[in-house]
């Protein structure tokens, strides 16, 4: 008996869909949801929202405003995530296993690369309010920026004015590069394409300056040789330290708009969540879902963590009391 074709074509849609269903299955392994992380105090919870292993390739996009467009390659797995972005659907990953500088778009499941984004020992990125990547060379110390739509991580004129950049963040809804100098104690803010830079001295409580945060118009520090963070004004004035006694080799930090701070303890392998007042809340690497924290990172109710040795970043949604 033949078949007519008007009875054909849904038994081959229905064919099709089950084969790319396969495929993306074959593609994309699922990991079991770590637990809900929690602490003493109450503060916060984090709760497991989704595990990035990698994505489909995706060519950059032809201008900046279209749509983006989906994964035409193959599926690239993470192998060594370091440090890492985020920023709505988009987040910024340096492989360390493969050098590479990657942009997830997690929407559509896509990884676009960035030429000449340096991936070192040391490298830090950031995404701004525009989606463009920023780079911090772990060698060279200095800052280079790629468009939203992707190309080259093009040079920027930050470094030469700070001796030895120890980290940097974006301020003023992105308008401001902020980058912290310990070897003359200080940190530069220079304001738009060939703006002059303004240095502001840390006060003497900051012994070293090893990291930045910019939340607000606060200033969070790492300062690794008292084990502490210190929030200052942008005028560099001291409004609180933050952790002594309880950060034991800090190595990252990262902070909200809620002014909540996130810093990687490599002692026992946490993320502390440090608030003015509180003790210091502390997640383990079981709970975040990770073997070894390679990097942090925070946007608005999201915290991204990689895993350097499992090649993922788990984010998880973050729960509980926060102050506008």
């Amino acid at each position: 008996m033949v078949m007519p074709m008007a009875a054909i074509m849904p038994l081959l849609r229905c064919a099709t869909m089950g084969t790319v269903l396969a495929v993306l299955g074959a593609c994309v392994t699922p990991t079991p949801a770590p637990p809900v992380a929690s602490a003493p105090g109450g503060v916060s919870t984090l709760r497991p929202w989704r595990t990035l292993q990698g994505g489909f390739i995706a060519p950059p996009g032809a201008a900046f405003g279209l749509p983006a467009r989906p994964g035409t390659g193959a599926f690239v797995k993470l192998l060594a995530p370091t440090a890492i972005a985020l920023r709505g659907s988009d987040v910024l990953i340096a492989d360390a296993g493969s050098g590479r500088l990657w942009r997830e778009d997690m929407a559509l499941n896509t990884l676009t690369p960035i030429a000449g984004a340096p991936v070192t020992p040391g490298t830090l990125v950031a995404i701004g309010p525009d989606l463009s990547a920023w780079v911090l060379d772990g060698i060279t110390r200095r800052c280079c920026a790629s468009r939203a739509t992707g190309g080259c991580c093009r040079p920027r004129r930050a470094a030469p004015a700070a001796a030895s950049v120890a980290g940097f963040a974006l301020a003023d809804g992105g308008a401001t590069l902020l980058v912290v100098d310990d070897s003359l104690g200080q940190w530069v803010e220079f304001r738009g394409a060939g703006g002059l830079a303004q240095p502001r001295s840390l006060p003497s409580d900051v012994r070293s300056a090893d990291g930045v945060a910019v939340a607000g118009d606060s200033v969070f520090v790492l300062d690794k040789a008292r084990g502490a963070v210190h929030a200052l004004r942008r005028d560099g004035t001291l409004l609180a330290t933050l952790g002594e006694g309880e950060l034991k080799q800090p190595q990252a930090v990262a902070a909200d708009r809620f002014a909540r701070v996130f810093v990687v303890d490599d002692a026992g392998r946490t993320v502390k969540l440090l608030v003015p007042g509180r003790e210091a809340q502390v997640f383990g690497a079981e709970a975040l879902g990770v073997q070894q924290i390679g990097g942090i990172a925070v946007d608005e109710r999201f915290l991204a963590v990689s895993d350097r040795v499992g090649g993922a970043v788990v984010i998880h949604q973050l729960a509980g009391e926060a102050r506008p």
